[in-house]
């Protein structure tokens, strides 16, 4: 009897659980609040799982801001959750790591600009003999 592997995230009940919130969402957005409903403490753990998970893959293990990386993507998780259709998919896990991944990108672009920016300082403050 084969068995059924495991996985950190269980997908169906991340499904059902996006599918809730998500139909939260929409009754809210009907009824003209503001205010979002909050996202179920589950899809939260998801989130930080998931983004804890991808930034020990072997292309961002290295970075020295891995832990910004991350709450970058926990961040865009939930500034995006409405923007979830299970209509449209069945699959959360996939879609939000994808969000993460792209957050993981642009930090990392982030953070190579502002090394730039502060190798130019460096080497100008050099130059001018400045000493620092």
């Amino acid at each position: 009897m084969a068995r059924k592997k495991q996985h950190y995230v269980d997908n169906e009940k991340f499904l059902e659980v996006m599918s809730e919130y998500r139909n939260a969402y929409l009754e809210s957005r009907e009824n003209g609040e503001e205010q979002k409903p909050m996202i179920p403490d589950y899809a939260g753990e998801c989130f930080l799982k998931i983004a804890e998970r991808l930034s020990h893959r072997p292309n961002f293990i290295n970075y020295a801001f891995r832990e910004e990386m991350v709450s970058d993507g926990i961040e865009n998780c939930v500034m995006y959750a409405s923007n979830f259709n299970p209509e449209k998919s069945a699959n959360p896990f996939a879609y939000f790591t994808q969000i993460i991944y792209y957050a993981f990108l642009r930090r990392i672009e982030k953070e190579k600009k502002q090394l730039y920016i502060c190798l130019l300082y460096t080497s100008d403050a050099a130059d001018e003999g400045l000493g620092v």
